[in-house]
């Protein structure tokens, strides 16, 4: 399996509902410009570690309201021959991997420019992204799916066209991922991933043209299997310089503490201490999870300034 989207994320999001819609609009807390740090979302980092251009919040085009997220390519980055470049979310809960829809809206601007790709990925104990349900709009106009960990691509019968919106929806069940677009079924895959699903993701190959994306719907009908909780625990200060403090409650001990970057992977390994040295963190957003003396595991996440 590839570790394809190089992305630093961040865990700032809101979905405590069931479902949840995101579109991008003023009354949501975005603002024109660009997407970084905004809600949750952060984009690519190029070979300095610093985030590429052109991957913002616009009030060009929408589908709904006046905002939209729109992925460019930044012509001071080069081309990828993998769509590697673009912004994406990760979610502070998994959506079980059993029953998961997704939906939302795109518009591509040019066919013979950018290969785009759109759709949701999960974390796996290997600490790589696997991809669960992606749609790849190839610059040649052909639609495929990615039908496998290793990032293969199977095309459907679809053509699409630029320079008109399409509603994207997939549907994830225990055996199969279903592929809409605007309400036709357009492929069935085996669901190869059997993994929660934790973030979208939105990139293209920095080749050219510009895709939009609005209106992302998470509608999830069975929560995750894991047997983790917020409650009970407290991280401060939190955002946090150099010395983390935990408390737990309910007279629980801590046996074990890991913490994680945004990508999955494991950074720290502490056992049964209160208190964590993070000062040699980079700057970020980082999960933590806590397992105590009473079987259970909690999960919370702190900023690092």
């Amino acid at each position: 399996m590839k570790n394809k989207y190089l992305f630093i994320l961040s865990f700032i999001s809101s979905f405590s509902l069931a479902q949840q819609t995101i579109s991008f609009e003023a009354s949501e807390g975005y603002s024109a410009g660009s997407i970084n740090a905004q809600n949750g979302w952060e984009v690519t980092l190029n070979n300095d570690e610093n985030p590429i251009n052109n991957q913002t919040i616009s009030t060009e085009k929408a589908f709904d309201g006046t905002q939209s997220l729109k992925i460019s390519v930044d012509e001071a980055e080069n081309f990828g021959w993998f769509p590697i470049y673009g912004a994406a979310k990760m979610f502070d809960r998994a959506y079980n991997f059993q029953h998961t829809i997704v939906d939302f809206d795109v518009f591509i601007t040019e066919l013979e420019g950018s290969t785009f790709e759109f759709g949701t990925f999960g974390v796996v104990d290997t600490d790589e992204f696997m991809p669960v349900s992606i749609y790849s709009f190839n610059y040649t106009g052909n639609l495929e799916v990615v039908n496998d960990e290793d990032y293969g691509y199977e095309s459907t019968d679809f053509t699409w066209e630029p320079n008109r919106w399409y509603h994207l929806r997939s549907e994830t069940n225990s055996n199969e991922i279903k592929f809409y677009i605007d309400g036709v079924l357009i492929k069935t895959i085996p669901n190869f991933a059997q993994t929660n699903i934790t973030g979208v993701n939105f990139v293209h190959d920095n080749f050219g043209g510009s895709a939009y994306i609005d209106n992302i719907k998470i509608n999830d009908q069975i929560l995750a299997v894991n047997d983790v909780t917020k409650a009970n625990i407290k991280l401060y200060p939190n955002p946090v310089k150099d010395i983390l403090k935990v408390n737990l409650s309910d007279n629980e001990n801590i046996n074990e503490i890991n913490i994680y970057n945004v990508a999955g992977q494991k950074l720290k390994t502490i056992s049964k201490q209160t208190e964590i040295n993070v000062e040699s963190l980079p700057k970020g957003v980082y999960m933590i999870d806590i397992k105590t003396d009473k079987n259970k595991t909690y999960n919370s996440k702190f900023i690092k300034q």
